[in-house]
C-alpha cells in the first residue's frame, strides 16, 4: 500500500476494527497526522523503524516528537512537502541514522482527505508511509560492484555478512583466461568481426565461471579474470572449483569455433585460450575511489595467476596451476607437475602443474607419462643428467609435440655444458628461452 491508498483507506467509511488489523499487519510503517499537527496513526512497523512505542506517541504532537531531534531532518521535510505542497504525493529516499545503525527509508507523505456529500474533498491531515529499503539499497550496490555476471546465490550470501563492508585478508583462488594469439585475429579480422567474436569468447569462458560458483572480477582487453573463496563460496572447494571452472573454459571453445565457422571466420578452429590459476593470500574488498569504486582482489597471488597464463602459452599447455592448488583441489583432479619456476616480478620459486583433467576422465597412459616425466624432473634436480636425459628422451620419443619434455631436454643439454652452481636451487634462469619450434595453434 503507498500513501494515497492508506489515505483512501483511512478516510473513507470502512470498518475501523479492518483498518486497525490492516495497520498492525503491514511491514511499512504508517504514520498519519491531522491538520492540529496531533499524531493519530503510528503502527508498530512505525514504531521499529523509529525507535519509537505507538502508545507515547499517539495523541502527542508530531512537532514534539520529531521537529526537535536532527536525526528526523530528511523525514521532516518529505512530510512538509504533503502539508504545503499541491502535488498530491511525494516518494522521497531518505537515510535515517538511529543507535549507531544506518536505515535506508522510502517515505511517501500524502494529503489525507474525505470526500463530503456535495462532492468536495475535506482535507483531514496528511499521511505517511515509510518502507524499509535498506536490504534494497545494499543488493543494489552489490550488483553496481561486481556487475553483471553474478550469481544471485552469491549476492544473498554477501547480503548476510558484514564482512563485504570492509576490506579482508585471506586465501582465495584467482584465475586468468586469455585467448591466444589475439593480435593475429585482429590483423586478419575486421573490427566489427573482432569484437563480435571477442564478446562471445567471454561469454563463453564467463559462463563456466558462473556454473561453478566463483565471481568474474573483470574484464582486461581479451582476458577475464575470476575469483573463488570466502566469503562468496567454501574455501575447502575453492581450488577444485576453479579447476572445474576452467576445463569449462577450454571445453566451451569447441562449440564456440564451430559457431564462429559457422558464421563465416576464416580459421575459426585456430581460435584457443590459455588459463593461470594460483591459491594464495589476498586483499579483497571494495577498492578505488569514491566516484568509481569497484570489488576487487589485489596482491602476489592475482599477479601469479596472470603469469601462469603467460607461462602456459611456453610451456604448449592449457591450463597452469601452482602446487598448491593442485594439493587443495584434491584426488578429484589429474594434474602433471611441469617445472620449478619464477615468474616475471618476483625471485620466488613456485612449482607449476597442468591440469589434465577430472579422475576419470585422464586416460591411465596419460597419468603414467606425467609420472615418469616427474620422476625425470626428480633425477635433473639432482644433477642426475644421465638418468634425466634417457628418461626424457623416451617420454618424447612416445609424444614428439610434447613441449616441456623438449625442453627439458634442451635445457639438460646446457646443464652439461655448464653445471649450475653448487648451491643450485633447480630452478631454470636461463636468459633465452628454448630454440625449439612450439607446435602449431589450433
Amino acid at each position: 500500500m503507498k500513501a494515497d491508498d492508506v489515505a483512501r483507506t483511512a478516510s473513507g467509511q470502512d470498518d475501523p476494527q479492518i483498518f486497525q488489523r490492516i495497520l498492525e499487519s503491514m511491514r511499512d510503517g504508517v504514520i498519519s497526522i491531522d491538520l492540529e499537527g496531533q499524531i493519530i496513526t503510528f503502527n508498530d512497523a512505525a514504531g521499529r523503524i523509529f525507535g519509537k512505542l505507538p502508545s507515547e506517541v499517539l495523541g502527542q504532537s508530531f512537532a514534539e516528537v520529531f521537529l526537535l531531534d536532527e536525526e528526523f531532518d530528511a523525514f521532516n521535510e518529505v512530510v512538509f512537502k504533503a502539508v504545503y505542497e499541491s502535488e498530491l504525493t511525494h516518494s522521497v529516499e531518505v537515510t535515517l541514522e538511529r543507535d549507531g545503525a544506518t536505515l535506508d527509508l522510502m517515505v511517501s507523505s500524502s494529503r489525507l482527505t474525505k470526500e463530503e456529500a456535495d462532492g468536495e474533498a475535506k482535507r483531514l491531515g496528511v499521511v505517511v508511509v515509510v518502507s524499509d529499503i535498506t536490504e534494497e539499497r545494499k543488493r543494489r550496490k552489490i550488483k553496481r560492484l561486481f556487475g553483471a555476471y553474478v550469481d544471485p546465490r552469491i549476492v544473498d550470501r554477501i547480503l548476510s555478512s558484514t564482512e563485504t563492508e570492509r576490506s579482508r585478508r585471506g586465501a582465495m583462488t584467482i584465475s586468468f583466461v586469455d585467448m591466444r594469439d589475439f593480435t593475429g585475429w585482429s590483423e586478419r579480422l575486421a573490427p566489427r568481426q573482432l569484437v563480435d567474436m571477442l564478446n562471445r569468447f567471454l561469454g563463453a569462458v564467463t559462463q563456466p565461471v558462473a556454473d561453478a560458483g566463483g565471481i568474474t572480477d573483470k574484464y582486461i582487453g581479451d582476458s577475464a579474470m575470476a575469483v573463488w573463496g570466502p566469503p562468496f563460496t567454501d574455501p575447502a572447494t575453492q581450488a577444485h572449483d576453479a579447476c572445474v571452472a576452467a576445463l569449462g573454459q577450454i571445453a566451451a571453445l569447441g562449440p564456440l569455433r564451430n559457431a564462429l565457422e559457422v558464421d563465416g571466420i576464416a580459421e575459426a578452429q585456430r581460435l584457443d585460450a590459455v588459463v593461470g590459476i594460483a591459491t594464495g593470500d589476498v586483499l579483497s574488498g571494495d577498492i578505488g575511489p569514491l566516484a568509481s569504486r569497484n570489488y576487487t582482489v589485489i596482491g602476489n597471488t592475482v599477479n601469479l595467476a596472470a603469469r601462469l597464463q603467460e607461462a602456459a602459452k611456453v610451456y604448449g599447455q592449457a591450463i597452469l596451476l601452482t602446487a598448491e592448488t593442485a594439493a587443495l583441489a584434491g584426488s578429484g583432479m589429474v594434474t602433471r607437475e611441469i617445472d620449478l619456476i619464477t615468474v616475471r616480478g618476483s625471485e620466488l620459486p613456485v612449482v607449476v602443474h597442468a591440469l589434465l583433467g577430472r579422475a576419470g576422465d585422464v586416460p591411465p597412459a596419460t597419468a603414467d607419462f606425467a609420472e615418469r616425466y616427474r620422476h625425470a624432473l626428480v633425477a635433473m634436480r639432482q644433477r642426475d643428467w644421465d638418468t634425466a636425459e634417457r628418461t626424457f628422451s623416451a617420454l618424447t620419443a612416445e609424444a614428439p609435440a610434447d613441449v616441456p619434455t623438449r625442453m627439458m631436454l634442451e635445457r639438460l643439454a646446457r646443464y652439461r655444458a655448464d653445471p649450475p652452481a653448487a648451491d643450485w636451487d633447480g630452478v631454470w634462469r636461463g636468459t633465452a628461452r628454448a630454440t625449439f619450434t612450439a607446435p602449431p595453434k589450433r
